[in-house]
């Protein structure tokens, strides 16, 4: 053991601390399932976005459907809205706030851009 220690020394600089194991859970936000989260959320936000503001009967149906699924309190599914929110640290009510923030915005341009008042 002494002969290990002369080959190897400890210094303070490359001991690691239980903290520094523990800081490690926190970037798990980048291993392949979550970034995959993180991209059907992103997928889900860009459509709604899109959909809230087409006045057509097409843009209507994609748009409930993407309502629905943030709507969902579905936890079962892995990739339901709720199940993505939560492995993912984000506040479901605060986000779904956000939504109706952006639908109202995203229908006054449209109702502006077709003349409607």
């Amino acid at each position: 053991m002494a002969r290990l220690r002369t080959l190897v020394p400890i210094v303070p600089e490359t001991t690691v601390l239980p903290e520094q194991f523990r800081l490690q859970a926190k970037t798990d936000a980048f291993l392949p399932a979550k970034r995959l989260m993180v991209a059907v959320l992103e997928r889900a936000l860009g459509e709604y976005e899109l959909y809230a503001a087409r006045t057509d009967g097409r843009g209507r149906r994609q748009l409930a459907e993407v309502e629905a699924w943030f709507a969902s309190d579905e936890i079962r599914w892995p990739f339901s809205f709720v199940a993505i929110c939560e492995a993912l640290g984000l506040d479901v009510p605060f986000v779904r706030a956000g939504l109706r923030v952006c639908d109202g915005q995203a229908r006054r341009v449209a109702r502006r851009a077709t003349g409607g008042t």
